[in-house]
């Protein structure tokens, strides 16, 4: 949920118009609440039509930025098998110069996500079974081979060096498939399902699960949960390098935008701990 603190003015009723227009040209009624996405740049809610109950989700982005793989995240896994996902039923594009729009039907998810934020704030349990899902649903991503993402294991080494002004002792990392916004707004429970893929891709083996440990830093039991399911992807040289990477997107969102204001502290002091392991002197 978006904090008011950062809502442009009129964006909101911009947003509910672009519901309604998305809800007609896909032929679906609107029920229920609308949910308004991260700093108000996307709404969704439930929707009904003579094919059933569906998730309708919407956003808009200015022409000259409305390209690229996040544009086309959710169309682009439709082709991913096998994992907890919800499928697209439909997607409409159009535009409204300098506006260009679009919306996506999908699976309506009953469970709710396992958090309200994407930081954990309270410990979250859930069975073996869960977590076993979880981590099969990650393995069987790995294996789907994509165009998306980024393809050059030493430009990830590159960048983080960049990013933390050092010079580090890594080797390029394994790559794979990953979900590359992992975090507990995109997972449901008690039944797992993955939302949110616009940024879906290829990245440094176990990105999906550092994201999600880095996520977990302000809860201490539910974070070395975390680490346990994933120890053999986290505890090696690409791990590190995938949980660096993590923390720098966390940290860049810090610094940017003002986002993650308790949990950048305990996510620098990670970071600084991996850093003085493999620091080059």
């Amino acid at each position: 949920m978006t904090s008011e603190r950062h809502k442009p003015p009129g964006q909101r009723a911009f947003l509910r118009r672009l519901l309604h227009e998305s809800a007609t040209r896909l032929g679906v009624a609107v029920v229920g609440d609308v949910v308004f996405g991260w700093r108000d740049r996307t709404i969704g809610s439930a929707v009904t039509s003579a094919d059933g109950r569906f998730w309708l989700r919407a956003t808009a982005e200015h022409q000259d930025w409305a390209h690229g793989e996040p544009w086309t995240g959710n169309r682009d896994a439709a082709e991913i098998q096998s994992v907890p996902k919800p499928d697209l039923a439909a997607r409409v594009e159009w535009d409204e110069p300098p506006v260009a729009m679009y919306a996506e039907l999908m699976t309506y998810v009953e469970d709710k996500p396992c958090s309200a934020t994407s930081e954990l704030l309270q410990p979250f349990t859930a069975p073996d079974d869960w977590w076993g899902n979880l981590r099969a649903a990650l393995d069987k991503l790995a294996t789907h081979r994509t165009e998306r993402g980024e393809h050059d294991p030493d430009a990830v080494v590159r960048d983080l060096e960049d990013l933390y002004a050092r010079r580090l002792d890594l080797p390029s990392p394994a790559m794979r498939t990953e979900h590359a916004d992992l975090h507990w707004a995109n997972l449901t429970a008690p039944h797992l399902w993955i939302l949110d893929w616009e940024y879906w891709g290829t990245g440094p083996a176990g990105y999906g699960a550092a994201l999600l440990y880095s996520h977990s830093l302000l809860v201490p039991e539910t974070a070395e949960k975390v680490r346990e399911v994933f120890a053999d992807l986290l505890d090696t040289p690409t791990g590190y390098v995938a949980q660096l990477s993590a923390a720098a997107h966390i940290l860049g969102r810090a610094y940017r935008v003002d986002d993650y204001a308790e949990l950048q502290h305990p996510v620098r002091a990670h970071a600084h701990r991996l850093l003085a392991e493999v620091e080059r002197p």
